[in-house]
């Protein structure tokens, strides 16, 4: 008999651990994405062509290839497909209701309210003119977010009303179902809890906080697991964000969830049925709560029994956001002695030479991050601090060089 045939979802760059570790535990993969040649076509045992936006595209590609359990871990784009598919073929998933509710910021925060959390004052809006009544109501300072999409793209914070119909037309395009969500402005502490569901429980896998950007209140500069100071007990945090994840339907799978911490109280910002980016799920959490999350989830996908024994006081673990001047990139120096700090996990770059740096816009346009393990929290951002000060980059702007030492 062969080996069972696990359909991942997304063929990019962030979905290539996923197909080397399912292979690595002895299941064949098929990989589908809209695009042909991506770079996890190569490590995988199938690939197609198919929109991972699309259900009914997926769902014939795996009949077709007659699948036994379906994964989209590290997007949201293909959350609604995955769920689709497993519905209808009756495999595990995270329930479609759940991956509709997740996928859909204005569905999330209608959950969260009937879970009996606070969320901010909201509207949903389908064009211009009608954003423009809900800005009437709501006034600035305000957030506008399309309602589904991912990694900040197509969010502003407006802080004057001029500002508010040129991030309303962003929000726009940026979404697919041409929908946006203008929200109450909350000002808080902002938290990460990541958490894997099985079986009906939700566990904790991980506490962040965030450190925002000065310029960009939407994209963090820094995230850190293990902080010795929380705005709320670990306890609170950890069953606030299950009642979450209950009202949400999610009945298995990874759940990320960002939190702003308002006078005491945790208000639910958005919530991803998969991974953490930026590397969360396949390098922090193993560290930070001694789970294996990818194999758990490899494993929940395909129906098999998996074992969830969090420490009982979790590790820590800091992502470092990396910065350059504004400009044409042309050199970037000090990887090498970056990467030899101790307590360096992971070097990640977005840009490379030749590429532009600038403003972050969203959380893609940064540089890249380093991530590094420790026991302590001060440890933690104490070695990623170092590691971002060893790196230099060189960047060129209008035929002027300039050298920026330390990429913070």
């Amino acid at each position: 008999m062969p080996s069972p045939l696990l359909h991942v979802l997304g063929a990019g760059p962030w979905q290539v651990a996923t197909v080397r570790r399912a292979r690595s535990l002895g299941y064949r993969v098929l990989v589908t994405d809209g695009s042909a040649g991506r770079p996890a076509c190569a490590e995988a045992d199938l690939h197609a062509v198919a929109d991972i936006t699309d259900p009914e595209a997926t769902l014939a590609v795996a009949r077709h290839h007659a699948i036994d359990g379906v994964l989209c871990d590290t997007t949201d784009n293909g959350v609604v497909a995955a769920a689709y598919v497993a519905q209808e073929l009756g495999l595990p998933g995270s329930g479609l209701e759940a991956a509709l509710n997740c996928t859909d910021k204005a569905r999330m925060t209608v959950c969260a309210q009937a879970a009996g959390l606070r969320v901010p004052r909201y509207e949903r809006a389908d064009s211009l003119e009608q954003a423009r009544a809900v800005l009437g109501r709501l006034s600035v300072p305000c957030v506008v977010k399309p309602v589904d999409n991912q990694s900040g793209r197509g969010v502003s914070i407006v802080r004057a009303e001029s500002d508010f119909e040129a991030a309303a037309a962003l929000a726009f395009s940026s979404s697919r179902r041409r929908q946006v969500l203008v929200q109450e402005w909350v000002a808080g502490v902002e938290l990460i809890v990541d958490a894997i569901v099985c079986d009906g429980a939700v566990h904790c896998l991980g506490i962040a906080t965030k450190v925002a950007a000065a310029d960009n209140a939407t994209v963090a500069t820094r995230i850190t697991y293990g902080s010795r100071v929380l705005p709320l007990s670990p306890v609170l945090i950890i069953e606030t964000n299950a009642r979450l994840v209950h009202a949400l339907g999610v009945r298995q799978g990874l759940v990320h969830a960002e939190y702003l911490v308002h006078g005491g109280v945790p208000v639910p910002i958005d919530v991803a049925a998969r991974g953490g980016g930026v590397h969360i799920y396949p390098v922090v959490l193993p560290h930070v709560s001694g789970v294996d999350a990818m194999r758990a989830a490899i494993e929940m996908a395909l129906g098999r029994p998996c074992s969830l024994q969090p420490h009982p006081v979790p590790r820590a673990a800091n992502i470092e956001f990396l910065r350059a001047a504004p400009g044409r990139i042309v050199a970037i120096d000090g990887l090498d002695t970056a990467r030899a700090v101790p307590g360096v996990a992971l070097l990640h770059l977005n840009r490379q030479v030749g590429d532009r740096s600038g403003a972050w816009h969203d959380k893609e346009q940064r540089l890249g991050h380093v991530i590094t393990l420790a026991e302590t929290g001060d440890d933690a951002v104490a070695a990623g601090a170092r590691a971002a000060q060893a790196l230099q980059v060189r960047v060129e702007r209008q035929n002027i060089t300039t050298t920026s030492k330390g990429c913070k």
